[in-house]
């Protein structure tokens, strides 16, 4: 059966997977002398990160031997294409693809409101979490890609696709940690929490009792953004914007008082 190749990477994109495609450029000879002729150009192999391939050349050994070098591919995180040259008759062409980062915004108040304003034109799907539907809606977050509200918090964030594509956002209600507890247990780029020192430095203290990783609590960013002296929402989006920016690029910053 054909595969719509276009169509299959578009599906693999809206399912937020990683995935790498393999074009294989060849004369029309048999490899290895075993096997059909493969075709003349523009066969294609895609392999993603959940252990799925799909496509073929119509030779097993060739297959076998594009679906490894491509599974290493998509495990090495490296964005730039790679020509591999398995023989004089044969190369190909591997390009990897990764999911649009989700900026996971947990609180639909005004520093939310806010991040997500500024996030819009910053290649981010944005996702609004809250249990108050008189916050968390479509009027008041148009720019949002989605939108999950429910009467209990812990659902709503039970329904986000937790990935390392996540940047998260918790600007929750003061003394709030539902938030926090439930997403220290799972995988994301950056997690940062809203709050002042004195309230961060309670929340942990708390957690540690709870038997919460020292090493994972201190991969949260909290108190969340640089110090920039921010005050209002928008300052403090900024701020936040900033630091989410600098971990996505992987660059390391120094804010100088």
């Amino acid at each position: 059966m054909s595969i719509d190749f276009f169509k299959l990477k578009q599906i693999l994109i809206a399912e937020g997977r990683t995935f790498a495609v393999a074009t294989i450029a060849t004369e029309n000879t048999s490899l290895f002398n075993r096997g059909p002729p493969l075709p003349s150009s523009d066969s294609k192999i895609i392999a993603t990160d959940d252990g799925r391939v799909f496509g073929s050349t119509g030779n097993f050994e060739i297959d076998e031997e594009i679906t490894k070098r491509l599974s290493e591919f998509v495990r090495e995180k490296e964005n730039r294409p790679v020509v591999v040259i398995l023989s004089p008759s044969l190369k190909i062409l591997m390009e990897r693809f990764e999911p649009t980062p989700k900026l996971v915004i947990i609180g639909a108040g005004d520093v939310g409101l806010a991040v997500a304003k500024l996030a819009a034109d910053l290649d981010f799907r944005i996702v609004i979490v809250d249990e108050r539907d008189d916050l968390a809606n479509r009027q008041r977050f148009p720019m949002a890609d989605s939108i999950i509200c429910k009467p209990d918090l812990l659902e709503a964030l039970s329904l986000i696709p937790y990935d390392e594509s996540c940047y998260i956002v918790i600007a929750s209600q003061a003394n709030d940690d539902r938030a926090i507890r439930y997403c220290l247990t799972r995988p994301w780029a950056y997690c940062g929490m809203l709050g002042s020192k004195n309230r961060i430095k309670a929340a942990w203290e708390t957690l540690k009792r709870e038997g919460a990783s020292e090493q994972r609590l201190e991969a949260v960013h909290a108190p969340i953004g640089f110090d920039i002296g921010a005050q209002t929402p928008h300052e403090i989006a900024i701020a936040i914007l900033a630091e989410i920016v600098a971990v996505r690029n992987k660059k390391s910053l120094v804010i100088h008082s």
